[in-house]
């Protein structure tokens, strides 16, 4: 009975002049995104160098990224068959993050974090807070989609952005030997003997 009802309702306001709904998809606004085959050949003629090829191997997965998230002071694995991976044999050991942004091609990118504030320096591989661990950085470029459209596709521009592949190992900064440096005048040329 109620669907007899709901019926009627729909052909007594066809009758009655009704606007129709329109058969037709609405077409959509904007621009569509460039094939991801054109984007990876613009980006392979940019990139050709460290992150050309280090953004296809480097695919790190929620489990990796969450078993690296700590220092790994305190001591070296005695296990010689097992070899822990360069960034956490270094002294300044390093996990990698996946950063992504839907504005940029490769959208997925991999970067660096330090995982210790100081070094394993210490006699058993404990921190030495004496040192610091700090991002190592490489410039690359990325290909960051614009707010203009040619031809009903996205238009995308170079953009050049610093990296972290990795972290090493630096003295602390010295506060007093700047404030020196930065006071102390320029030696004056000696005089030459006439």
């Amino acid at each position: 009975m109620l669907v007899l009802g709901v019926l009627l309702a729909l052909a007594l306001g066809r009758a009655a002049g009704a606007p129709r709904a329109s058969r037709r998809p609405a077409r959509p606004r904007g621009c569509a995104d460039r094939p991801e085959e054109l984007l990876e050949q613009l980006y392979g003629r940019l990139a050709a160098g460290v992150l050309g090829a280090f953004h296809h191997t480097l695919q790190l997965g929620p489990r990796e990224q969450a078993r690296n998230a700590s220092c790994p002071a305190g001591g070296r694995p005695g296990d010689r068959r097992f070899r822990p991976p360069t960034n956490l044999r270094s002294v300044s050991p390093w996990a990698y993050r996946i950063s992504y942004d839907p504005a940029r091609y490769p959208k997925y990118l991999p970067e660096a974090y330090c995982l210790c504030r100081g070094c394993l320096t210490g006699p058993l591989g404990e921190e030495d807070p004496r040192f610091r661990s700090a991002p190592v950085y490489v410039p690359t470029v990325v290909l960051r989609r614009t707010a203009a459209c040619a031809g009903g596709r996205a238009v995308y521009a170079e953009e050049y952005v610093s990296v972290p592949v990795g972290c090493t190992c630096v003295p602390p900064a010295r506060r007093g030997a700047r404030a020196r440096a930065r006071a102390s005048p320029s030696p004056s040329p000696s005089p030459s003997p006439s």
